[in-house]
Parts: C-alpha cells; structure tokens; sequence
C-alpha cells in the first residue's frame, strides 16, 4: 500500500516525522493505522503503530504503553523500541506513536488461510510453535498479566526466520492478572481468583466462555491457545458455516475431528470449560503430546 499525503500528520513532522521516514503503509483500522517506517538516524526498520487519540482512546493507549514497558521483553513477543507522543493543537487529541520490532506482512491468521494441506504443516513445526505460544504465555503470566485477545491475527511472524518462528503482539488489551499486587509476594489463592476483570475484553470467536462476565484469570489466555493449537492440528472444519469455536466452546467437538484421538485429549485440556482444569502455560510445555 502506498503512502498518501493525508497520511503524514503535519503536526507531528517535529515529534515523528523528523525521526521517521514512512515507506508504506501496512494497514489501518479503526483507531489507527501500522506504517512500515526507516528511522533516520541509522536507516534500521520499524514497524509504527500510530494511535489517533481523542478523550476516549487517550487511556486504552496509555494502558498499552504501560502493558509494554511492564512485560518486559521475551524472544516470544514483539520487539517494542520507543514511542513518540504529540498533543494535536487541532480539534483531535494527538497521536501516539509505537516504533516496534518490523515482521513479515503476513500474519499466523494469514498463513492459516493458505497452508491448507497436511504437508504444508509438519507436525514437528506445528508443535514447535505451540510449544513457542506457550513459552511466550508462561513469561506472561509469571509477570502477573493477561493477554485477554491471543489470535492468529496478533502472532507475527518475525523477519529473517523463515517462517519458524513466533511472536505474539498486540496488548493494547492486556491486564493485570492480579490487580491489587502486594509489595513481598501474590496475595492468597482465594483472593487471586476473585479478581475481577472488564467483561468481554477481547475477540468473540478467541474468547473463553468466562471471558464475557467479569471474574477470569490467565486461563482465558489457555483456552485462546487451544483454539489456536485446533487450527494448527486439524485440517477438517465443520460443515454448513456451524462456528467451529462456538462447538468447542459448548464443550464439544466437530464429528469430523474424532478421527484425531490423541490431539483432542490435548486440545479438550486447553479448552476445558473449567478453567482450573486447563493446565498451564508452564504445564503445556512439557505436556507429553508435543513431546
């Protein structure tokens, strides 16, 4: 997609524009749009994520920022470099720039879409990047966050890596798992699972069941997972446009999958209905199916 004028912000050519040069665009969306951008100083890549602020968004950005900067880095996420604020002196708030870690356009979603045979996914690959979610989510939630919107759309594949490699991005709608964390440890198993959390943060067709009301930990993050890991193992979909995600969340499966014993006894642990019967991030990674 090539560059329009319109797209550069002529407010923001001191703040952004003077440290970035935009090549293209690489998509937009309702609250902004992803540029692909050389930085001036030393010509290296990014990927931009510029966020159009006014009052409503300003605290949806704000949470990112802090999301990004409280995570902290791990080879399964994004590589977040800086980020660049300008207050607009126009009717509309600002901008937020996010300057992050430039990935092969096409995402997990995509890729989904277009290795439609057997052989184009290699058991060893499939439960190679299973087991990459999973490490990447284990991090995640040792540091105390959700994720709450883990989808194919969100894991990137990162550039030079031939395609064997994932990262998960996207936390503009991450959070605290436990929200009043006390100084010198966690607070009580009682108290950690009481949390309450907004209701239905998150992508419908990704979601946990739970996820809709407010009380939900980092297990909706594992149901997310086995969604994906169905997508990655099993070929077959359901007839007549049923939801696959909505039979599975109803605590069943396709007729057509019970041909795959072994990976749907992994897959119904990932997507238990009850969520202190999925196992771990930590669990999943030496689970004896992907072994």
């Amino acid at each position: 997609m090539q560059v329009k004028d319109p797209i550069i912000c002529t407010e923001c050519v001191e703040v952004f524009h003077s440290n970035y040069e935009i090549v293209s665009v690489l998509g937009q969306g309702a609250f902004g749009v992803v540029f692909h951008a050389h930085r001036k100083r030393d010509m290296e890549e990014f990927a931009v994520k510029r966020l159009d602020l006014d009052a409503a968004t300003l605290s949806i950005a704000a949470r990112e920022v802090n999301n990004i900067t409280s995570i902290g880095c791990h080879p399964g996420f994004l590589i977040f470099e800086e980020v660049f604020f300008n207050e607009h002196h126009t009717k509309s708030m600002g901008h937020l720039y996010i300057a992050m870690e430039l990935c092969e356009q096409l995402t997990l979603k995509e890729w989904l879409q277009m290795a439609q045979t057997a052989r184009s996914r290699p058991w060893c690959l499939m439960s190679d990047w299973i087991k990459q979610l999973a490490r990447a989510l284990d991090h995640l939630h040792k540091n105390n966050f959700i994720h709450r919107d883990l989808k194919p759309a969100n894991v990137f594949f990162p550039r030079g890596a031939d395609f064997k490699k994932l990262k998960i991005g996207d936390f503009g709608l991450a959070t605290r798992a436990i929200v009043n964390l006390e100084e010198g440890g966690l607070q009580s198993l009682m108290e950690q699972t009481a949390q309450k959390h907004t209701g239905g943060a998150g992508t419908p067709y990704y979601m946990a069941p739970e996820q809709t009301g407010e009380i939900y930990d980092e297990k909706v993050d594992i149901f997310a997972l086995g969604l994906i890991s169905a997508e990655l193992i099993i070929l077959n979909s359901p007839m007549e446009g049923v939801c696959t995600n909505d039979i599975i969340r109803s605590g069943q499966w396709p007729i057509a999958w019970l041909d795959y014993p072994d990976a749907l006894q992994f897959l119904s642990q990932l997507t238990s209905l009850d969520p202190s019967e999925r196992p771990t991030a930590a669990d999943i990674l030496v689970h004896l199916f992907l072994q």
